[in-house]
């Protein structure tokens, strides 16, 4: 038998060519644009008098924290000018040095290199009568090299977070390099307030104090991005950004800010998370190389990674371009036991809760990341500068699930059958007149980002202007769709199972068959089923802010600065599905020759104690070759531009456009008194949307199925409010105080007009017709999902006070939070009767329980949040968070996504060339949505969970630094279940993952 992983479907129409070629015309259309303005650095209060430039140098660095090289000979003693007000270190430093002889050019994010211009001498004085000494040469001080460690980025952390003129945290791009991160999600969770949702074992999706995904703002570089969409199955994540599609290699770090400002972009009542690339002219020239691999336990067939970066700044400091490509491969094997939800039966004249089916499942993926960047800068003369960026970036993903499924349902109340029942659930039994299903599910998933961005930013005199425009594409599509090809064991199979305290051990303790798993020639095809998705997200986003500087106020009141701007967002989604049937080309050649592998013998070792050995499973490429579309293709790998919709197709797709417009104004201000020094910013957002919808909804016209367009338009205002308070207490003693009113628009995928009743369902009537709904076979089931376009915007009440202290060796902050969202949306369940199409054309009305997004009231969060950063002797410290949620609606239930509790521990050491850093999260249970394996979206719980990663780095000399990484050391086993742990849902196991890397800079 050969390698089950050689069965991947791994480019069978994967789009290489069209995804490489995308990023080299991205590339090259950059190279001939100017740059768009990086998010700039933060705004502080200075207060520096005219005096000798070490002295002033030391004052503005020491405040701000950056870090400078400058030396200043004997006889050149420079003052600066006085620096007063609230404005970034380096315009601040712009300000300083204005009218001296001194030079400078930033270097990185933080650093600052100086140097004196000599005065040319004056050629018009009469000849002295003594020897003129030599003019003294321009002394530049080469920068000299810090090397970042864990524990200075934490620090530089907190002095962002205190300068800052919003409640806000972040990270750096070398604090996401010292800790193991696949994405940018799993380097977040280690932010105070923040807890990820993994997906297969890697972080997908992002949560800010109590609230999900989707309240979430995610932009780049201060622009909004599209979103990629879930073609996986029937769960949408709509505006949720999905961090899996996005590589760590190529970044700056990310800024996320829990308290609002009239200047933000709308969207995040949880927080705007912006995501920051490197501009051209952040720092001095150079050259980074990465070589690396990962590996699984599981999966030992190695990953290749790298990573090619650097800069070039012109000799005048003028012009500069920031270029880097990357690539990560990974391979995962994911191990699930899983129970297909439960129905009622009676025993004894007692209605018990009985498990529909047992399914194990292996899931293989082999994932590859690919990135583009490029960055350019132009100061093109004091005072106007110009800024470009752009980055294309794929996530490509290779997918091969094989999985057993063994009925229960009635069979367990069958002749000869027996169950163990506690609580009113069965936990164990047997089956004696059972059959199982053998199915695999094929897929390759492609995802494509590009992003690109151009702006300015005009100063005159007090005068900011910074226009921008941004352009953003999310492509979606399964190069491979969805096969899903299912044969049976013949009727009359024996199976037992023991799940009695599975969910407290994570373990199952029993799943036994005395069926032959090896042998295909007693396997039946039930059918090959196909579905194709594609989903493109497109936004184009021009937006305008001007800033004048301002002096006026009296006593203890100073107004500093005054910005009004605007923005106009135009966005947009075409979501298309196609579902169909294979059939095989020659029915007489059977199905026993498409299976030539098995599963790895290891599977389940970890989540079940007694278990079914390696079963046999199919392999791609022969059941590509056997199968035909009837009547449409003779393949079965196509996009859904490849076929003629029909009515069903139409109802399962759907159209959102979106035109939103939004006007600001923001007054800053600071003042003095009682003994401390406060400042702050209160501002004013109006908000206007318009939204459009298109889909389709199946009727019946008389006794045959048509489809008909159906089509919702909506607009919206809303005036969003804030203020940010800050009293400064000195000796790094900050208390800051923030009100606000916030929104975030419905999921795109919640507006859509649509109807999805589930596949098995759709399929067995159009097979079967009205028997189908009759007398349905055992698996069918009547339910759905859909949308709802009348749904309003979350409007949310914001209240924030936070207390922070800033020290050398101990930093600590505590944060309290509330938030009362109004027009909560959440998914509720009514009967609908459907018009289903047969392939004959008849109608066929059928029931069916329909899941559909509504606003039901009133939701409030309460929460604290505390972070702690502390230096111990001998190069050893520790920084932590954890954060306490209390989230519910007003009918009691639980936030989807949300943890009451979740935190992060984070020891590590540095002692000379030698780093090692570990990390250690957690979260508790959490309400969830999701489609389980083709069971419908509906709610369930995931249970608690904690990772311990780690990572060791020896840096060989100043250029060259090796890293070693581990990641879930833990072996932590997933865990979820339907209302309580005695309804076990899913255990999985994803394994230990190790990574190596060696890193050369020049």
């Amino acid at each position: 038998m050969i390698s089950l992983a050689a069965s991947l479907p791994v480019g069978a129409r994967r789009g290489e060519g069209r995804a490489l070629a995308a990023t080299g015309v991205l590339l090259l259309l950059a190279a001939a644009l100017p740059a768009q303005a990086q998010a700039g650095p933060a705004i502080q209060t200075f207060d520096i008098d005219s005096q000798a430039a070490p002295s002033a140098l030391l004052h503005l660095c020491l405040q701000a924290g950056c870090e400078l090289a400058f030396v200043q000979r004997p006889g050149q003693e420079v003052r600066t000018r006085a620096v007063h007000g609230r404005m970034s270190w380096r315009a601040a430093l712009n300000a300083m040095l204005q009218g001296t002889d001194l030079r400078y050019r930033f270097v990185g994010a933080r650093g600052v290199r100086l140097w004196v211009e000599p005065r040319r001498p004056d050629v018009r004085r009469p000849a002295p009568t003594h020897r003129v000494a030599a003019p003294v040469a321009a002394t530049e001080v080469e920068a000299v090299e810090v090397v970042g460690r864990l524990s200075d980025q934490i620090d530089r952390a907190l002095r962002h977070k205190r300068d800052a003129d919003v409640i806000s945290d972040g990270v750096s791009a070398e604090r996401i390099g010292d800790l193991p991160s696949a994405n940018l999600a799993e380097a977040l969770q280690r932010v105070p307030g923040v807890a990820i949702e993994r997906e297969v074992g890697e972080g997908q999706f992002v949560s800010v104090r109590g609230l999900g995904p989707l309240f979430q703002s995610v932009t780049l570089n201060g622009a909004p991005v599209a979103f990629n969409e879930n073609i996986r199955n029937s769960t949408q994540s709509g505006r949720q950004f999905r961090f899996r599609a996005l590589s760590v290699d190529l970044l700056a770090g990310a800024r996320l800010t829990k308290s609002a400002a009239a200047d933000l972009p709308d969207g995040g009542i949880g927080s705007n998370i912006d995501i920051q690339t490197q501009g051209g002219l952040d720092g001095a020239p150079f050259l980074t190389a990465r070589l690396g691999a990962e590996a699984s336990e599981r999966r030992p067939d190695l990953g290749p990674d790298g990573s090619l970066a650097g800069r070039w700044v012109s000799p005048d400091g003028a012009f500069g371009v920031v270029a880097g490509l990357s690539q990560e491969g990974r391979a995962v094997r994911y191990d699930r036991f899983q129970i297909m939800r439960y129905g009622e039966q009676m025993l004894d004249g007692r209605t018990i809760a009985v498990p529909n089916d047992v399914r194990t499942t292996v899931e293989q993926e082999d994932r590859r990341r690919r990135s583009a960047f490029l960055g350019a800068d132009w100061q093109a003369r004091p005072g106007v500068r110009f800024d470009f960026d752009a980055l294309a970036s794929t996530f490509d993903n290779a997918i091969r699930e094989d999985r057993l499924v063994f009925g229960l349902g009635e069979r367990l109340m069958r002749p000869g059958g027996a169950v163990q029942v506690r609580d009113g659930v069965v936990v164990a039994g047997r089956v004696v007149d059972g059959r199982i299903d053998n199915n695999t599910e094929f897929s390759d998933q492609s995802h494509l980002n590009l992003a690109a961005s151009i702006g300015a930013e005009i100063q005159h005199g007090d005068w900011r202007l910074v226009p921008r425009v941004s352009l953003s594409s999310a492509h979606s599509v399964l190069e491979t769709p969805l096969e899903r090809l299912s044969v049976q064991s013949p009727e009359g199979v024996g199976y037992a199972f023991d799940l009695a305290g599975a969910a407290d051990r994570r373990k199952a303790a029993r799943l036994t068959t005395d069926f032959d798993l090896l042998d295909p020639s007693r396997l039946t095809l039930a059918q090959l089923a196909i579905r194709a998705v594609e989903s493109r997200d497109d936004d184009m986003t021009a937006a305008l802010d001007v800033r004048r500087r301002l002096d006026w106020g009296s006593g203890g009141l100073r107004f500093t600065s005054l910005r009004v701007g605007g923005q106009w967002s135009r966005r947009s989604r075409d979501y298309r599905r196609r579902d169909r049937r294979a059939a095989l080309r020659n029915e007489a050649d059977g199905i026993a020759g498409l299976f030539d592998a098995a599963v790895p013998a290891d599977v389940f070792s970890d989540l079940v104690g007694a278990r079914p050995g390696p079963w046999i499973v199919s392999d791609f490429a022969r059941v590509r070759a056997a199968f035909a579309a009837p009547g449409e293709r003779a393949d079965v790998v196509f996009h859904p531009g490849d076929l003629v919709a029909t009515g069903t197709d139409l109802q399962n797709s759907y159209g959102v456009q979106e035109r939103v417009g939004a006007a600001y104004a923001r007054l800053d201000f600071e003042g003095s008194g009682a003994g401390l020094t406060w400042s702050g910013n209160a501002g004013l957002r109006l908000v206007r949307a318009r939204t459009h919808v298109e889909g389709a909804r199946m009727i019946d016209a008389q006794g045959r199925a048509e489809v008909r367009p159906v089509a919702h338009d909506r607009r919206d205002a809303q005036m969003l409010p804030s203020l940010n308070l800050a009293a400064d207490f000195g000796d790094g003693r900050m208390l800051r105080l923030a009100a606000s009113r916030s929104l975030t628009r419905p999921s795109l995928a919640d507006l859509r007009a649509s109807t999805v009743p589930a596949s098995v369902l759709i399929s067995a009537i159009a097979v079967h017709g009205q028997a189908a709904v009759d007398r349905p076979e055992p698996g069918v089931i009547f339910s759905g999902v859909g949308g709802n376009p009348a749904l309003t915007p979350y409007l949310a009440t914001n209240l924030d006070l936070s207390y922070e202290i800033t020290g050398r060796r101990t930093s600590f902050s505590l944060a309290v939070f509330h938030k009362t969202i109004d027009d909560f949306i959440q998914a509720e369940t009514a009967p609908e009767t459907l018009v289903f199409e047969t392939r004959t054309g008849v109608a066929v009305h059928a029931d069916v329980l329909m899941a559909r997004p509504r606003n039901v009231g009133r939701a409030r969060i309460d929460g604290l949040e505390m972070g702690l950063h502390r230096r111990l002797p001998g190069g050893l410290g520790v920084w932590a968070n954890a954060t306490w949620t209390h989230s519910r609606l007003e009918n009691g239930e639980r936030l989807t996504g949300v943890s009451d509790l979740a935190w992060s521990i984070n020891p590590y050491l540095e002692r000379g060339p030698v780093a090692v850093n570990l990390s250690w999260s957690w979260r508790s249970a959490f309400r969830s949505e999701a489609d389980l394996q083709g069971g419908g979206v509906s709610a369930f719980v995931v249970g608690p969970a904690g990772y311990m990663d780690a990572q060791a780095t020896y840096r060989i000399d100043q250029r060259t630094r090796l890293s070693i990484a581990a990641t879930n050391l833990t072996d932590t086993r997933d865990l979820a279940y339907e209302g309580s742990t005695a309804r076990l849902l899913q255990l999985g196991s994803a394994g230990r993952q190790f990574a190596i890397g060696l890193e050369f800079n020049w």
